[in-house]
């Protein structure tokens, strides 16, 4: 089951790291001498179903034909935030659950810039019980929700965004449905793709419903590196790019495949779960598409989208001082991506 941990950031920590990020971010001797260049892409958890079109990009020597080695490095819930990993030197490109961690990486210092985003609308959101009688925010009223400590603003703003006054019970709690299930709470914090299928491959009926259709849109595996690291690498970083879309349009072609790949390859020391990873690949095919990616292609971030409706979100659930978009966000490399 895949699980996404938010780790918070220290600042010391972070400074630190940060003075690492000279040493780190090499320079762009082999885009320039059209050689191969090498990137480590770190992940923000373990392999997972979640990672299929980065697994068939590679699998299928698709980073090859844009003379890139690369290399896929997960994570873990005790591994340190990508951001910091980056910083540190360990990985070059990296991915973020949402834009909010990027942000917050950069109130502590970092130059972080947006390259792309794997998924349109964040998984994220929440999932209860069919048999709850919830269809809409206005039945969250008064219900207990649980989720990790921390996540009240998030949903203080659900109530918000749609014209209700937050009123409802908290219950701090992990990523475990069980909760849900025992009827300990009437709905929990969850990612679309993950707890609401495990639950369903066990008999248990839940609707599963993201934090986008209720007036909190966001994207989802947003795709960043240091500002420094791109500039210095923007012939491979578009490579990157180019062949990461050859793989999500392999995934979806076939996903199957993604699957296989996991399975047979990249988790094949792992417990990988294959029934459910056969489940939750096509539910993340569904979040890569929008009418923005019919005509810029996937993968594509609508800066005008970021700024209007995202970061208006997340202000309604407590954010101040975000970034300009146009800085934080960097749609030329994916737009030179062949």
């Amino acid at each position: 089951m895949t699980s996404h941990s938010i780790p918070k950031l220290l600042a010391p920590v972070v400074a630190l790291l940060l003075a690492l990020t000279a040493c780190a971010s090499g320079d762009d001797s082999a885009d320039a001498a059209g050689g191969t260049t090498t990137i480590r892409f770190g992940f923000n958890w373990v392999h997972d179903i979640e990672w299929a079109s980065w697994y068939l990009a590679e699998k299928n020597g698709y980073f090859d034909q844009h003379d890139l080695d690369v290399t896929l490095v997960p994570g873990g819930e005790n591994t340190p935030a990508v951001s910091q990993l980056i910083a540190a030197g360990k990985v070059d490109i990296g991915v973020s659950s949402d834009e909010l961690q990027i942000i917050n990486a950069n109130k502590q210092g970092g130059d972080f810039v947006v390259i792309g985003a794997m998924y349109q609308r964040s998984p994220y959101g929440l999932t209860w019980l069919t048999s709850s009688g919830i269809t809409k925010p206005a039945d969250l009223a008064g219900k207990k929700i649980g989720g990790l400590q921390g996540e009240q603003p998030r949903l203080d703003a659900v109530f918000t965004a749609n014209g209700l006054t937050p009123k409802y019970t908290f219950v701090p709690m992990s990523y475990d449905p069980q909760p849900l299930v025992k009827g300990d709470v009437d709905a929990i914090t969850s990612y679309s793709t993950n707890q609401t299928i495990s639950l369903g491959l066990q008999g248990v009926k839940t609707k599963a419903i993201t934090f986008s259709d209720f007036g909190l849109p966001s994207y989802g595996d947003l795709i960043f590196a240091s500002r420094k690291y791109l500039t210095a690498h923007k012939q491979a970083v578009s490579g990157f790019l180019a062949a990461l879309r050859q793989g999500v349009d392999a995934n979806v072609k076939d996903p199957s495949s993604g699957v296989k790949a996991l399975v047979d390859g990249y988790g094949k020391d792992a417990k990988i779960d294959e029934k459910y990873a056969a489940a939750a690949n096509p539910a993340y095919i569904a979040l890569l598409d929008s009418d923005y990616t019919k005509t810029h292609g996937r993968l594509a971030i609508d800066p005008a989208f970021m700024a209007d409706k995202v970061f208006k979100g997340y202000r309604a659930a407590g954010e101040k001082d975000l970034p300009d978009v146009g800085k934080f966000v960097d749609m030329s490399y994916l737009d030179a991506a062949s």
